[in-house]
């Protein structure tokens, strides 16, 4: 059976060069401070001025939070995913659980994952063009490791609002990215569950 689920993504996947994981702010200070010298007839003034810098770097860190961990072995992909509620379920910061996914856990659902592609640390999907039919993604949820397997990939329009197009008889993992050398596409990774242990 024919399967198609529409699904609206809140955030642009996109090639990314940037690395929003990370904030840096730099503060500033300058004092000054004046010295004067009489010898004789002449007086001498020294002013110094003393600058701090403080660089200060916040790296936001998740993974304690995971509820589930994608492993693409093929492109050293091995990333931890959170709930949709968690505020860093963001392609900004790490792959992403689309709205509408279900648990791999469910029987004939489809999980939904999401991310960059680029050369930014939040790239997590930047290799997937190179897999190929058949290469092996794992998924550990609750305990459980679910093995899928690559069955298609295809392109489509990035307009926001995209249809998955898969057998709705199976439990499917998709995984989602921008398209290589193609800014206007997404490509859609539609693998079949094979086994759970």
């Amino acid at each position: 059976m024919l399967l198609l689920e529409s699904i609206t993504l809140d955030e642009e996947i996109d090639d990314i060069v940037e690395d929003p994981i990370e904030t840096t702010s730099t503060t500033t200070t300058a004092s000054s401070g004046k010295t004067s010298k009489v010898s004789g007839d002449v007086k001498t003034t020294v002013t110094t001025t003393k600058v701090t810098t403080t660089k200060t770097t916040k790296k936001v860190d998740t993974k304690d939070n995971y509820i589930g961990i994608l492993e693409v072995p093929d492109v050293n992909i091995k990333r931890g995913f959170l709930s949709l509620d968690s505020k860093y379920n963001s392609i900004k910061y790490n792959v992403t659980l689309i709205k509408g996914s279900s648990m791999p856990d469910v029987d004939k659902g489809n999980l939904i994952l999401a991310a960059h592609r680029g050369t930014s640390k939040v790239s997590y999907f930047e290799n997937l063009y190179k897999l190929k039919i058949g290469s092996l993604a794992y998924v550990t949820y609750k305990g459980k490791k679910y093995t899928y397997k690559l069955l298609e990939t295809y392109e489509v329009p990035k307009t926001g609002t995209l249809t998955i197009s898969r057998d709705g008889n199976e439990t499917a993992l998709t995984l989602i990215t921008c398209t290589r050398d193609n800014k206007k596409t997404q490509t859609i990774f539609n693998y079949e569950l094979i086994s759970v242990k």
